[in-house]
């Protein structure tokens, strides 16, 4: 009896003593690396929206679990708040081999370089390792089964319902938090452009035009391998104005040459790219624009009595028409600089959007210019910082202070968006926005956020332009043309390679 005894103790001991340096170790492990922790943590797809609270929430947790199972008169309640954490961390692992595509937490040293079954069969073993100490400290075996089994299905539905709202707040309602998929892009393709003056003039089925803002007549045009390269020189019917902001948009079977400042826009086929006047002398000023067909284009101006930014159309069927809708664009500051955006057409779904530079905002439209919803991206600053003045001598607006541009650029395919952004989001490691790019992809059609890419760096050259065409997105970093493949679902990617508590 007394050997039975001493046998009992000796058992929970060593229970005891394995959970404490588990703890500890698991504990000390996340202290000495905490950022990366967080970081890790932000990934998860159960945990990632709650990061702020459970980085610091589960270290104490062990901690004070670790302290209670080391005196007597604690233990057995300490017994079974190891076990229910041991049961949250095992349905945690269950539900990311299973129904997870993103990475979670790490543990830290050596937990963080087993596998995911490895993993799953280590927090079972300790699992059973708390009901054997557990039951050894009980009087009455059936009470303590049932408590245990309270527990596990507490903990269950505890991860369950946390797991469906951190993926509603991360696409829905993301405080700021990035989610990036291991794989989901990867660059396939790379060729060296012949200046640094090059931005894409658009895409048909197979290739890429790319313009150039020193020659704008020039386009050279890209298969989607990168690797054949053919040269073309626009011939315009009439040239004798003074051009000073030529773009080239591409919608094929056209091409439109567009200048704004003048006004005058051409238009041709890109069988001959020979280009004849389509509009001149209207009147109709114009500082963007974006091709919506062979009839239509979608522009910005600015209205005659309040020099505020505005969004328009032009028709060109039978005779030209434009129509401006005024309320699209909305004011904050004056109307001018903190409007300024970005202008993007899917000829697919039929959706125009328009980005702010300098506020997490933007507009989907259909190709009327009909307002379907205003959308937000994942940064939270919802109002433009800016302090624009006016100089009267001069007659010109500027900015007395920083630009302090949110989102740099953005392109659309089908329901994609993607938004290269200039901030850092939370719980992300600085070292990586030392040597990439970052851009954020949304679903217009769910107005929700999907996950993020990295766009490496060459050298100290940032991306500064960006296109779709099929699943490669293509960029242009300095002198340098890009292709990255894309995963063909960018939110249900199952990657699973790394693993963690």
């Amino acid at each position: 009896m007394k050997l039975n005894r001493n046998i009992k103790n000796l058992t929970l001991e060593l229970i005891c003593l394995l959970y404490v340096s588990l703890f500890v170790y698991a504990a000390v492990s996340k202290l000495l690396e905490f950022e990366n922790f967080q970081a890790q943590l932000g990934q998860s797809p159960i945990l990632g929206a709650y990061t702020g609270f459970l980085s610091y929430f589960v270290i104490i947790t062990e901690l004070v679990v670790a302290l209670l199972l080391v005196f007597s008169k604690t233990r057995f309640l300490a017994l079974h708040a190891a076990f229910e954490l041991m049961v949250l961390f095992t349905v945690y692992i269950i539900i990311i081999l299973n129904f997870s595509y993103t990475i979670p937490c790490s543990c830290g040293g050596v937990l963080e370089n087993m596998g995911w079954q490895e993993h799953l069969a280590f927090n079972i073993f300790f699992v059973f390792l708390a009901v054997t100490a557990i039951i050894l400290n009980s009087v009455h075996y059936n009470k303590t089964m049932l408590k245990l089994f309270v527990l596990t299905i507490a903990g269950s539905l505890i991860m369950t319902l946390l797991y469906f709202r951190s993926e509603n707040i991360i696409h829905k309602e993301n405080p700021f938090i990035r989610r990036f998929t291991p794989g989901s892009s990867k660059k396939i393709a790379e060729t060296k452009l012949h200046n640094n003056t090059l931005y894409f003039a658009g895409t048909d089925q197979n290739s890429i035009y790319i313009g150039d803002q020193r020659a704008p007549l020039h386009i050279f045009k890209y298969d989607s391998t990168l690797k054949v390269k053919k040269h073309y020189k626009i011939e315009l019917d009439s040239a004798g104005f003074s051009f000073r902001s030529v773009q080239v948009r591409i919608c094929p079977p056209y091409f439109f040459v567009m200048d704004g400042t003048v006004p005058i826009i051409y238009r041709g086929k890109i069988s001959d790219w020979k280009a004849e006047i389509l509009m001149k002398d209207s009147g109709y000023y114009f500082s963007k624009a974006v091709v919506i067909d062979s009839l239509k284009i979608a522009f910005r101006t600015q209205l005659e009595k309040s020099r505020e930014n505005a969004l328009g159309v032009f028709n060109f069927k039978n005779s030209l028409k434009s129509s401006i809708h005024q309320d699209l664009l909305q004011k904050q500051i004056d109307g001018f600089f903190d409007t300024d955006g970005m202008m993007n057409y899917d000829s697919e779904t039929k959706s125009f959007v328009y980005l702010y530079y300098y506020r997490n905002q933007f507009v989907v439209t259909d190709n009327n210019l009909k307002l379907r919803y205003r959308g937000n991206t994942i940064d939270t600053t919802k109002t433009a910082n800016l302090k624009p003045v006016f100089i009267k001598d001069k007659g010109q607006r500027k900015l007395s202070s920083p630009d302090n541009v949110i989102n740099k650029l953005s392109t659309i395919r089908g329901n994609l968006f993607f938004v290269n952004s200039s901030l850092r989001g939370r719980f992300e490691p600085k070292e990586m926005w030392d040597i990439a790019n970052i851009v954020d992809v949304y679903d217009t059609a769910l107005n929700s956020y999907l996950s993020s890419i990295y766009i490496y760096k060459v050298g100290e050259f940032k991306m500064k332009d960006m296109i779709v065409l099929g699943n490669n997105l293509y960029v242009i970093v300095g002198q340098n043309l890009q292709c990255y493949k894309l995963d063909k679902d960018l939110k249900t990617n199952q990657h699973k390679n790394i693993s963690g508590r």
